[in-house]
């Protein structure tokens, strides 16, 4: 039995550090007080939420407001409740904390239970005697101030916490270091026996699906009864297995499931999780303890990549006997506050990452350790998880700490972190952390004492699963002309330019990238949210220390005045950008994929961002928009995705545009495909076409044809258009190539479409528009908008053009508001979303 005490009132008090501890003046006597007055809070939650309600802060994210918030880390904080004791009755009452951050000091009706350091692992203190002496309890829980860590500079071999980093500033994230009751805190009643340290996890072969349980007992007076834990698992409410397995100390045991529902990956298949459940049985059918969690069904191997050299590590993922291609992106923290993320907030980005056809998502080692929550959602929407434990680069060095005290903390953390998530179906990997390398920048190898502890860790609680490194786990960081020499990279995180863009990445034959991406500008609801109305203009961020203070790495305007002309307006400042970034990115994941499985996949950096950048490599924005490159993203991790290898964008009048058509699947009914490649002008004439009827490759990548396309004599932006068809229906790729003697794309700017959206049909909250384009003229990246402030909306399909006459059918979903992090859209209208379709 558990009661979780966030359904109390607690407050909070700021003071100034060690007074707490002092309580009066050894000069005067008097009481030493707070500096702040007692405000409400929220456990779990944190301080600066607390603080910003109680107007004791400016919202942080506007502007450079958050350089006022930075008193908040240099303060103690004491979390108080009073509560009426409540109706538990057992041998044993336990106060569990399931997560601090970072170092507190707890105390019960003004007895000092005990103190903790570190984020990552729950503590507990058994309070049996004090919680049976008085009806009311008084809780205290004293945080320290922040300890002095590192950001993204400094040096790694000087670490010395286990405390999340991107908070004291990251490139994509500003200096606001959460403090906090970060997780739940419990009253725990144990009986005489209970388990502990759980481990359920699943395999298949073709005979069967297994469930293998394990864990630990302990009696709380040290005697030992013959003991049973019953184990039984279902699915969809009928029992597919279960059995008893003594217990004496421990227990362990399997479940046997003939023809079991297996679990995939998203995109390859249903997630079916069984109910497991264990039940720990005295001799006379007492049951002393009893958990329940869910576990998928699944074989998980590790291979080598195809014609892989000698010495690469096992980089291609196998679940149920199938090679997975990996369609992965990198997920940083959602929030500054992560301790008041809702349960909305992970399921909308954890959503819409399924939804861009993700199937592993990378836990960057600068982050936390995800909560069950996320892992619980992980498991359910079929994303693999790549975990990494608490470390990151720091650029001056990058060696992982080897001080005493960090690698007591590291280990304690590392313990928690995978007896915990062991139990998750979609957890896949463990890594030693991000960007870790020895004085030569070699990333860090097995043999590095850091990571050797971090291995047997993995090898010793959770065996099965494979343990990197660090990623990129090398044997070189970057990709190097030298065929044969890059394994698992990381880079670039620019565009390139054109041509470079496409020289560069065509050559490349690592075996797996794990981290690359592209910069582009948020949207404007980000725009009108963290700037006043007279930094709402496009501008170079070495010119405005507001922007560069919103994404100093991630200035674009060098790059849309090279590629568009000069913009002065901030919507088509905010297109390009996002334009350049989509197409950029694109480019990657196709010379990637088209080389299935001599590379096992692409990990983008990033996915999301903590808090409102002006301009990054994110593909989904703070307040929950995705952007273009988001939705080409999709396209080339769809399950059937055409795509055309080219070097460059622009061309002469008159040229040649020449490249190959290729075809990528994932295995499918559809055994033949018809390709089409199309030519057209802004005004819809065909220029140019080639047709052709292809087997359709199975689990790859195969080329098509090549094709050779005379371009017209006069200056313009040209749309080609790769389709194919198969019985299931088609699917579109388009590219935009150009023959403008000055910035690539600027005659795109000059066009003017004409559009119209008519919603025809309504199913709860999915919406169906038919779009049509009017104009004379091409509409390019056609998207949908929600402007009524009520939704969050997630379209299906998006930025795609409309040449004249052209219609296309338009899905997409809406979601309430919620809360984000400082934003509790207490003015936003009710519910009723309001859609508008916008071009470039």
């Amino acid at each position: 039995m558990k009661y979780n005490l966030k359904q109390e009132r607690w407050k909070l008090a700021a003071f100034d550090p060690y007074v707490p501890l002092q309580g009066n003046s050894m000069e005067t006597g008097q009481e030493l007080r707070g500096i702040t007055p007692w405000i409400d809070c929220d456990v779990p939650g944190g301080v600066a939420l607390a603080a910003y309600r109680a107007k004791l802060i400016d919202y942080p994210y506007y502007e450079r407001n958050s350089l006022k918030c930075e008193w908040l880390e240099n303060k103690w904080w004491m979390y108080e409740t009073t509560f009426q004791r409540p109706a538990l009755t057992g041998k044993r009452i336990r106060l569990v904390f399931d997560g601090v951050d970072y170092h507190a000091m707890i105390w019960l009706n003004g007895v000092l239970l005990g103190e903790h350091e570190g984020m990552y692992e729950s503590f507990s203190f058994d309070i049996t005697e004090q919680f049976f002496q008085s009806e009311e309890l008084k809780l205290r829980v004293l945080i320290r101030h922040t300890p002095d860590e590192m950001g993204q500079i400094g040096h790694t071999s000087r670490t010395f916490t286990q405390k999340s980093r991107f908070n004291y500033k990251w490139d994509f994230s500003t200096r606001l270091v959460n403090l906090g009751i970060w997780q739940d805190v419990w009253l725990v009643l144990d009986e005489e026996y209970g388990m502990e340290d759980l481990s359920v996890t699943s395999d298949a072969d073709e005979k069967a699906g297994y469930l293998r349980v394990a864990g630990k007992i302990f009696s709380l007076d040290g005697t030992e009864e013959a003991l049973t834990v019953h184990a039984e698992a279902a699915l969809d409410g009928k029992t597919a297995a279960e059995a008893d397995f003594p217990a004496n100390g421990s227990f362990c045991g399997e479940l046997t499931i003939p023809e079991p529902a297996l679990w995939y990956p998203n995109g390859s298949g249903a997630q079916p999780l069984y109910r497991v459940l264990l039940e720990l049985k005295g001799a006379d059918g007492r049951v002393y303890d009893r958990k329940e969690l869910n576990q998928g069904i699944r074989r998980l191997r590790y291979l080598q990549n195809e014609e892989a050299p000698d010495g690469a590590l096992p980089y291609t993922f196998e679940v149920n006997g199938k090679k997975i291609y990996i369609k992965g992106v990198n997920l940083v923290p959602l929030d500054h506050i992560y301790g008041d993320l809702t349960p909305e907030r992970v399921e909308t980005t954890l959503r819409a990452a399924a939804g861009m056809n993700v199937n592993l998502v990378r836990i960057w080692g600068g982050g936390i350790i995800e909560t069950e929550t996320f892992y619980d959602l992980c498991d359910r929407y079929g994303l693999m998880v790549w975990q990494e434990f608490i470390q990151s680069s720091s650029g001056i060095d990058n060696i992982p700490s080897k001080r005493p005290e960090f690698l007591r903390l590291l280990e304690k953390t590392a313990r928690s972190a995978v007896t915990n998530r062991r139990c998750h179906t979609s957890l896949t990997v463990w890594s030693g952390g991000n960007e870790l390398m020895d004085k030569d920048n070699i990333p860090s190898t097995y043999e590095d004492p850091n990571i050797a502890m971090l291995k047997g860790i993995v090898e010793e609680l959770d065996p099965n699963r494979m343990f990197l490194p660090t990623s990129a786990s090398g044997p070189t960081e970057w990709q190097l002309a030298e065929p044969g020499k890059s394994h698992d990279i990381h880079g670039d995180w620019k565009y390139r330019g054109n041509p470079a863009q496409y020289e560069t990445y065509s050559k490349n034959d690592n075996l797996f990238h794990s981290e690359f991406g592209c910069d582009g500008m948020s949207g404007m609801e980000t725009v009108n949210r963290i700037f006043s109305p007279e930094n709402r203009k496009p501008v170079s961020m070495e010119e405005s220390p507001v922007w560069r203070f919103h994404g100093d790495w991630w200035c674009t305007w060098e790059r849309e005045t090279t590629m568009f002309g000069e913009i002065t307006e901030i919507e088509p400042y905010i297109a390009a950008s996002q334009w350049i970034q989509a197409e950029g990115l694109r480019f990657i994941l196709e010379a990637n994929r088209r080389r299935a499985f001599h590379n096992s996949g692409s990990m983008i950096w990033q996915f999301n961002e903590p808090w409102p950048n002006v301009s990054c490599t994110c593909l989904y924005s703070y307040f929950d928009q995705p952007k273009m490159a988001y939705f080409w993203a999709k396209e080339a991790f769809s399950a059937l995705h055409p795509s055309f290898d080219y070097r460059r964008l622009d061309y002469k009048p008159g040229g040649t545009l020449d490249g190959d058509v290729w075809l990528s699947a994932d295995s499918t009914s559809d055994k033949s495909a018809t390709i089409s490649c199309k030519l057209f002008s802004m005004q819809g004439k065909l220029l140019g076409e080639k047709t052709d009827a292809v087997p359709v490759p199975d689990n790859r990548s195969a080329k098509c044809f090549g094709v050779s396309f005379s371009l017209p004599e006069e200056e313009g932006v040209y749309l080609l258009r790769v389709t194919a068809e198969t019985e299931a229906g088609s699917v579109s790729t388009e590219y935009f190539f150009s023959t403008a003697s000055g910035p690539v794309y600027a005659p795109a700017r000059k066009l003017k479409p004409e559009i119209s959206a008519v919603l025809t049909q309504q199913q709860g909250n999915r919406y169906t528009f038919t779009v049509t384009n009017h104009g004379a003229d091409a509409a390019l990246h056609v998207y949908p908008e929600e402007v009524s402030g009520s939704a969050i909306l997630l379209p299906e399909e998006a930025y795609f053009t409309l040449l004249p006459g052209e219609s296309r059918t338009v899905s997409a979903t809406a979601y309430p508001r919620f809360r984000y992090g400082f934003d509790e859209f207490a003015d936003a209208p009710a519910f009723a979303p309001v859609m508008e379709f916008r071009n470039f």
